[in-house]
């Protein structure tokens, strides 16, 4: 016979299911076994959350305490917080609504404010838990603060599972983890809970949906598992003699154990979560106001979109508003298309213009550089401006080499490691008629700006002004080796009277 453990069946999906719109009901939510929760005074639960000057072994009833995880919470706003101060109703409505959050019976695409506008979450009025005017706010928030909701011992590492809870009351953490963090235990782990406390006749997430089973016993059952989970065990360990039992106040008085969970009859179960009229009343009046907000919105959403086609044109008097901006944005494109035309008129004329005096400057620029070269025979060493004329050389040199690149010279970037390669013959003899002269000194900071000295010389092409450059260096060489000792010329293989 195999002994595998047989897998378990489908798990029952707990979350409500409903329409848009549609309220949500005493029978939905089961508002008895909230209401007997929610009731109890039992204020045997340690209070985690001592005041200034408060005893740490206080003890709190389940309602005071629940409240209390939510209010401290670092994910609750302050107007949260003052509205649960300020109105008990709303605070145990509000709890009451966490409470089905914690358990997974609201699903995190609810919302229960009737301004919403987000249409990824379904609008549901709860009467039953809607006795004042506070926000109720929507199940992703509510689970937010629910799920940071995690006492300071245990911030970095929580407890994840029941083994670990009665670990740390062993331990002596008491409690052992927040209210809210236990509930999301039980529920992960429902099928086990319902295996060790309920001989399998119930499951944790059944106390909050099954119908056939009264809610006083269901209510008691779950106060139980939170008393044992929180304060500590009800049974000692047979191998354990040091280990002191804790009386759990919610247990059956024959047993010491999970108080027995009665079964009701069709015709009593019928009698439990019935709506009164009140709430019926106030259901509709929630389904109309969400109705007008749903109609206003949409109305608003048309007279925009109308606006943005048809400029100042609305149909619509409730939104004025909206028309007057749209004439607004109206005004504000043309007034950008005329900024638009006249700029890009003043370019087209700056355009026309600008080759014009770029010319009649390149002459200026040239006739200076004539006067200033008195003999292009003259070495660097022998030139020798005055400090102002050199100051102005510089800046004329820096514009010109910045404006004005070299006709043939292919520029690269400064030091740069590998220069591009230059394809056809290197060593042609270019026309130097047709650049204007440069003295030595401006060519000197032409290639100071202009040439990579990690660049080869042979692979350089260079351009008139190297040619000319070359030129005078090789007239200077001529002088010079025309004095003895002297070669043959024809021994050098070139003639320098060609030069």
């Amino acid at each position: 016979m195999s002994s595998r453990r047989q897998s378990p069946g489908p798990r029952r999906t707990p979350a409500i299911k409903r329409a848009d719109g549609e309220p949500l009901t005493r029978a939905d939510i089961q508002y008895d076994i909230l209401h007997h929760i929610f009731t109890d005074t039992h204020r045997v639960f340690t209070d985690p959350y001592p005041l200034p000057g408060e005893a740490r072994k206080s003890k709190l009833s389940f309602r005071d305490l629940y409240i209390k995880s939510i209010a401290n919470s670092p994910k609750s706003t302050k107007a949260l917080r003052d509205k649960m101060s300020d109105s008990p109703s709303f605070a145990e409505d509000f709890a009451m609504l966490g409470l089905l959050v914690n358990v997974g019976r609201i699903n995190t695409t609810m919302s229960f404010f009737p301004e919403m506008k987000t249409t990824i979450r379904t609008y549901h009025p709860i009467p039953s838990l809607q006795r004042t005017n506070g926000n109720l706010q929507d199940a992703p928030r509510i689970k937010h603060i629910l799920k940071t909701g995690l006492l300071e011992d245990e911030a970095q590492s929580p407890p994840t599972t029941p083994l670990n809870l009665l670990s740390r009351i062993k331990e002596g953490h008491i409690p052992s983890t927040s209210v809210t963090n236990l509930i999301f235990i039980l529920s992960n782990h429902t099928a086990s809970i319902g295996q060790t406390h309920f001989a399998e006749d119930a499951d944790f997430t059944d106390l909050f949906i099954r119908t056939d089973i009264s809610s006083v016993s269901r209510a008691r059952a779950f106060l139980w598992l939170c008393f044992n989970y929180l304060e500590g065990s009800a049974v000692a360990d047979d191998d354990d003699y040091d280990n002191e039992t804790v009386e759990n106040p919610f247990a059956d008085s024959k047993r010491d154990k999970a108080p027995s969970l009665v079964m009701l009859t069709p015709e009593e179960a019928i009698l439990e979560n019935i709506d009164s009229e009140e709430e019926k009343l106030l259901a509709e009046k929630l389904v109309s106001q969400r109705m007008l907000i749903v109609k206003s919105q949409s109305n608003k959403e048309v007279a925009k979109s109308s606006g943005k086609t048809f400029g100042n044109v609305s149909t619509i008097g409730e939104d004025s508003e909206l028309a007057i901006h749209a004439s607004g944005d109206e005004a504000k494109g043309k007034k950008r298309a005329l900024t638009k035309g006249s700029s890009k008129a003043n370019q087209d004329g700056v355009s026309q213009d600008k080759p014009r005096r770029s010319r009649a400057k390149r002459a200026k620029d040239l006739h200076v550089a004539r006067d200033a070269s008195e003999d292009d025979s003259l070495s660097i060493a022998s030139y020798k401006p005055s400090m102002p004329t050199l100051g102005r050389h510089i800046r004329r040199m820096s514009h010109a080499s910045s404006r004005e690149p070299s006709p043939t010279h292919v520029q690269n970037s400064r030091y740069a490691p590998y220069s591009k390669s230059i394809k056809g013959d290197k060593r042609r003899v270019l026309d130097l008629t047709a650049f204007p002269p440069r003295t030595m000194l401006e060519h000197a900071w032409s290639m100071v700006v202009n040439k990579d000295p990690l660049v080869d010389s042979d692979d350089d092409v260079g351009d008139a002004y190297d040619h000319s450059d070359y030129l005078k260096r090789l007239k200077v060489i001529s002088r010079l080796r025309g004095k003895a000792p002297t070669p043959d010329p024809a021994e050098s293989g070139v003639d320098l009277k060609d030069y």
